[in-house]
């Protein structure tokens, strides 16, 4: 954890124009930013188990306490893509696994939309792993715990990708599921959750044979499966909610292909 990384940055597109800022804010609430650093970015404590430990995410404005300021945006997107910090030091449980693939066009345009939003002025959350979660992160349970350990700091990221009914850009926005339900997209205990959350679902093709590409796409938007039964937290369906129709077609177009 107290490891350094050297990450060559590369340059970040700026953003200005609304319809730019209006698909960062979109990419914000559709990833999940909010659920660690809160709606207005001004970060918040996510897990707080004394086994586990205390995690929260970081202030992503220019106020008082917050870390835009502070930093490029070719230093934002490695934080982002890598988990690596400005100093070169993992990032404590900052998923970057799910954002490595991101494209060039998505990162600048996710921060140059957190530029465009009020500084807001909040301390840093505490951020201390417990002994349970040092434990599960030392026998490779919580691989999340430092994401930059395990993810290719060498890889060349995409400019930009079209959006389209594809498996190739399915596998895009699988990326984002990869945090809960593994990389093999077959669920399971999620990574670093206290023990009272239940386990993410198998959303490989023999894990969704109950759904079509309708209904699949229904129970996304509205948190309720074809059954009835409503999707339990922490399953972040009102963000996943803001995928485009494209997004979520593709989407099930790729996880058709898991077997």
């Amino acid at each position: 954890m107290n490891k350094t990384y050297d990450v060559k940055s590369v340059p970040i597109p700026k953003f200005s124009k609304p319809i730019d800022l209006a698909e960062g804010k979109r990419l914000y609430q559709s990833r999940g930013c909010g659920d660690c650093h809160d709606v207005d970015g001004s970060g918040k404590t996510f897990i707080e188990d004394p086994a586990i430990g205390i995690l929260s995410g970081s202030n992503l404005t220019a106020g008082k306490g917050g870390i835009l300021a502070d930093r490029t945006d070719e230093e934002l997107a490695i934080a982002i893509r890598h988990g690596v910090g400005k100093n070169g030091r993992a990032l404590i449980f900052m998923p970057s696994t799910d954002f490595q693939g991101m494209t060039n066009e998505d990162v600048g345009k996710l921060i140059s939309f957190l530029r465009s939003r009020p500084a807001i002025d909040k301390s840093q959350g505490e951020v201390k792993p417990g002994p349970l979660g040092r434990f599960l992160f030392l026998i490779g349970e919580i691989p999340v715990f430092v994401s930059a350990e395990i993810i290719n700091h060498e890889t060349t990221h995409l400019a930009n990708i079209t959006p389209s009914v594809s498996i190739e850009y399915g596998k895009y926005v699988a990326s984002t599921c990869t945090g809960c339900h593994g990389f093999n997209l077959k669920g399971g205990p999620i990574q670093g959750a206290p023990p009272e959350w239940p386990p993410a679902q198998n959303i490989s093709k023999h894990g969704l044979t109950k759904y079509t590409e309708s209904n699949f796409i229904q129970t996304i938007r509205t948190g309720k499966r074809p059954d009835g039964t409503e999707m339990k937290f922490p399953m972040p369906w009102k963000s996943l909610g803001q995928l485009t129709d494209t997004e979520l077609k593709a989407l099930w177009m790729y996880l058709q292909t898991i077997q």
